[in-house]
């Protein structure tokens, strides 16, 4: 009896230890096959991580470069206006003309050559494109280093050039169009540095469009003036740089200075070798990716392509460098979540094993460790998160807050840790989370980042910042908010200075002639009402208005009078009156108007039909601001008192305007005047003039 009361008992126990070691083998392979899915899911993440912080870089390498695209781009204008102004010298023109006529004395075209070559050196050396003057003799620079102004006439014969010019022969383009200015690829001088060549037509003192007479070349150094302008005020991102580019036989030539030391135009490489990826970016306005760099290792890059030139801006930034901080945070982080799951996988395997408190208290004790570990790391994570001036946000599909920094939630008084977790709405409002929730669907829809800009309150109370809504998984949103308002109201101060100086020219304009007095004025606003009943974009609207304003500025240089006088005018003082816009284009050339302000100026006297002065175009190439701003001048001349004659009533000026209709003016434009005399016949009654 005792041994069956035995057998039985080790039967029990036997049977116990079999069903424990049966279910500490299940228990094991569940544990197994959660450990892979886990190990799976961290691979998962690492890589999603990798991409959102490339895809952030090249967001903010995008930003940079369109800085320096526009500041390049803004330096060759400089130098294309330069051009444009000494081709466009009449003195050059006539000059040109003399040199045609075989009968002219050779002496009187020498002193003419001499005076030439005098101002194109002051237009040289206050150019940059050669040293001053005297420089060159004290301190016996290579004259092979300094560019030069070379005047060609149509044989391409040199008729005039600055001292130590170089020879323009080899780079002439093949055609070029007068008003047209082209830029020569960057070429090595003499001593080795950076330089290129500038080329304009020479048209004809009356104007004329067919061909030219001559042509302008300019030649000049790309010193520090120029490569410094690839570098970005208060940049601090260590690694990165900015340089130009281009793509010459298959091989591209490094246009800039290097991060490595290397000067311009002296390396060049085939593009079939490392940099091949780099030219997947070549000639297109804009693009990104990972590639391999000039040094032969991975780099993040944005390109911009340079308007009017093959050059191409790249913008780069060392993979190692950009990421390394984000990689490393995500190591530490699958780390911290490998251990955490190490760890419970002791625990479960000692708990079935042993049974043991000690045991458990021991794993208990671990996972306390590992627990603890993570909460450090993710302090640090938030911590510089805290440290970014800008507002971040990550939101889910039902846009509720998963993480905020400091930053994001200051300014409404709400810590970021208690903000985790509630619906945007409950945070904001439904005002503020409105527009947030609008850009985020945006987002969802289209799976790509988009941007926007929000302008609120007005005087010291304004706030203009600008968002970016990216992408995350699972229908999350990440929004970036940058205070722009700084910015924002610096620019809209410039502006109200340039309306201020309008103004002031304006009240001279008004002084001279009491016939014209408010004329500007009034054919300014009939402008903008016709613009606006076009629909045109609001820089076309204000271009429009701002040239209304200054096209009476030339009658300065008109003696006042002729502008007052009573008796019929002679085709001498008809011409200079009609001059004188073509002088208001020129004596406002160099203020930075934000439209075409400028060439609506230089149109005005152009016709639909091409019969129009003082190039002859017409067509497509005719602005609209300029026939609208040149059809309201018409009108409210024909309803305006002059010395010379009476006033037409509206329906007297609209009848003889109207024969016109796409000869002079397209009958869009003859349109939208109807309309708007109506509104501007109104505004008169009710006394708005």
């Amino acid at each position: 009896m005792t041994e069956t009361r035995a057998s039985a008992i080790s039967d029990a126990v036997g049977g116990d230890r079999r069903q424990m070691r049966r279910r500490a083998g299940l228990a094991l392979v569940a544990l197994l096959l959660v450990a892979l899915v886990a190990v799976l899911g961290i691979v998962w993440f690492a890589d999603n991580e990798r991409d959102r912080l490339t895809s952030e870089w090249q967001v903010r390498l995008g930003l940079v470069a369109d800085s320096r695209k526009a500041a390049v781009e803004d330096w060759l204008n400089e130098r294309r206006g330069e051009v444009l102004r000494l081709a466009a010298n009449r003195t050059v023109q006539f000059y040109l003309v003399d040199l045609s006529d075989p009968e002219l004395p050779r002496e009187e075209t020498d002193s003419s050559r001499q005076y030439i070559e005098g101002l194109m050196t002051s237009e040289a050396e206050r150019g940059g494109y050669l040293p001053p003057r005297g420089q060159v003799a004290t301190t016996g620079r290579d004259v092979s280093a300094q560019g030069g102004l070379i005047l060609l006439d149509v044989s391409n014969n040199i008729v005039a050039q600055t001292p130590g010019a170089p020879d323009p022969s080899s780079l002439l383009p093949d055609s070029l169009r007068p008003g047209q200015v082209s830029v020569s690829p960057p070429f090595a001088s003499g001593d080795g540095r950076a330089m290129i060549a500038l080329f304009s037509s020479i048209g004809t003192p009356e104007g004329s469009a067919e061909g030219g007479i001559g042509l302008l070349v300019a030649i000049r150094p790309l010193g520090d003036d120029f490569f410094r302008r690839l570098e970005q005020p208060g940049d601090t991102t260590g690694g990165a740089e900015t340089f130009l580019t281009d793509i010459d036989d298959d091989q591209i030539r490094y246009l800039s200075p290097l991060g490595d030391g290397t000067a311009p135009l002296t390396r060049q490489i085939p593009a079939s070798m490392v940099e091949q990826a780099v030219v997947a970016l070549q000639g297109t306005p804009a693009g990104s990716g990972s590639l391999v760099g000039y040094a032969g290792d991975e780099v993040l890059a944005v390109s911009r392509q340079i308007i009017g030139t093959d050059w191409t801006l790249i913008r780069q930034v060392p993979a190692d460098l950009a990421l390394s901080d984000g990689i490393r945070r995500i190591w530490m982080i699958s780390g911290a979540l490998l251990l955490a799951l190490l760890l419970a996988g002791v625990t479960i395997v000692a708990v079935w094993r042993h049974a043991v408190s000690d045991r458990l208290a021991e794993a208990a004790s671990n996972l306390s460790v590992a627990l603890k570990e993570s909460d450090r790391l993710g302090r640090l994570l938030r911590n510089v998160a805290d440290a970014v001036p800008n507002g971040i946000t990550a939101v889910d599909r039902e846009e509720k807050v998963l993480f905020g920094n400091r930053a994001a939630f200051d300014r409404i008084g709400i810590p970021a840790r208690e903000a985790e977790g509630m619906p945007l709405i409950n945070l904001l409002g439904p005002g503020g989370s409105a527009p947030l929730h609008s850009a985020n669907e945006k987002v969802r829809e289209g799976h790509r980042s988009v941007r926007y800009v929000d302008d609120r309150g007005t005087g010291a109370d304004r706030s203009v910042t600008q968002r970016i809504h990216v992408p995350l998984d699972d229908g999350g949103v990440l929004i970036v908010a940058e205070d722009m308002t700084e910015i924002v109201v610096e620019r809209e101060a410039r502006a109200a200075q340039l309306d201020a100086l309008v103004n002031v020219l304006v009240d001279l304009i008004d002084a001279r002639d009491r016939y014209a007095a408010h004329h500007s004025q009034r054919v300014a606003r009939l402008s903008r009402r016709m613009a606006e009943a076009m629909d045109l974009p609001a820089s076309q609207v204000v271009a429009a208005e701002t040239a209304a304003r200054l096209m009476n500025l030339g009658k300065l240089r008109i003696d006042p009078a002729i502008l007052t006088k009573t008796e019929g005018l002679t085709p001498d003082e008809l011409a200079a009156i009609r001059d004188s816009i073509l002088h208001s284009a020129d004596l406002v050339e160099g203020i930075p108007f934000d439209g075409p302000v400028v060439e609506t100026l230089r149109q005005m006297q152009e016709h639909l039909d091409g019969s129009g002065r003082p190039n002859g175009i017409g067509g497509d190439d005719l602005l609209i601001p300029a026939q609208v701003v040149s059809l309201a001048n018409a009108y409210v001349a024909l309803i305006s008192e002059r010395a010379h004659r009476a006033a037409r009533t509206p329906e007297q000026a609209l009848e003889q305007l109207w024969p016109e209709a796409e000869k002079t003016w397209r009958r869009k434009v003859m349109a939208a005047l109807v309309q708007a005399s109506e509104v501007a016949a109104q505004a008169e009654t009710g006394g708005d003039d």
